[in-house]
């Protein structure tokens, strides 16, 4: 069907046109949001993550401080035997 043949068509046919491209249209904006909201989600995912990350690079560089003054210690006590 042309566009020119739906303009001259009864108006039931109209009608049942407009209600399919409008149902069309909700659900392509339903589909648009949750896009959106994964998007969202994974954002604040992802900084969250990172935070984490930070925290857990800054524990791990004091265990190893730690552990290389324990070394330090156990070879100082191994040469005094």
């Amino acid at each position: 069907m042309e566009i020119t043949e739906i303009a001259n068509s009864s108006p039931e046919i109209l009608n049942g046109v407009i209600t399919t491209v409008g149902k069309i249209g909700l659900w392509l904006q339903a589909i648009g949001i949750l896009v959106v909201i994964t998007i969202l989600a994974t954002i604040v995912n992802f900084l969250t993550n990172k935070k984490r990350l930070k925290e857990i690079i800054q524990i791990k560089s004091k265990v190893n401080s730690i552990e290389k003054k324990i070394d330090k210690l156990l070879k100082k006590e191994k040469k005094k035997n």
